[in-house]
């Protein structure tokens, strides 16, 4: 049995910090048009599921945002909460840019 990463890409309103009244998340897409394949080395590295190449995760096992975009939640929450997807997790940009910005990545994640 494969396993499978859904979810999607959200950005935060500019207003959110501000008097506007709408959620302070925005879905902005799917994940599926990005990444429609299986690659376990991603999944490992990101968060930390089918890790067969032991890399210290990114981000496993956060569970959803609590501030989660009420698209979001819509598209992932149930399935979620009902146990049909595992290892909920969620990455920042800020995140991801800083841990590819580090020296030495491969010989880093390989112990």
């Amino acid at each position: 049995m494969s396993t499978d990463i859904h979810g999607g890409i959200e950005f935060r309103h500019p207003g959110a910090d501000t008097d506007y009244d709408g959620e302070p998340w925005v879905t902005a897409m799917d994940l599926w048009p990005l990444y429609n394949e299986t690659d376990y080395a991603a999944f490992g590295c990101l968060f930390g599921v089918r890790n067969y190449a032991g890399f210290q995760p990114l981000a496993p096992d956060r569970g959803l945002p609590v501030d989660l975009s009420s698209g979001m939640q819509s598209h992932v929450g149930s399935s979620v909460i009902a146990g049909d997807l595992h290892s909920a997790s969620w990455v920042s940009w800020a995140e991801l840019l800083r841990w590819i910005a580090r020296p030495n990545l491969i010989a880093s994640s390989a112990g």
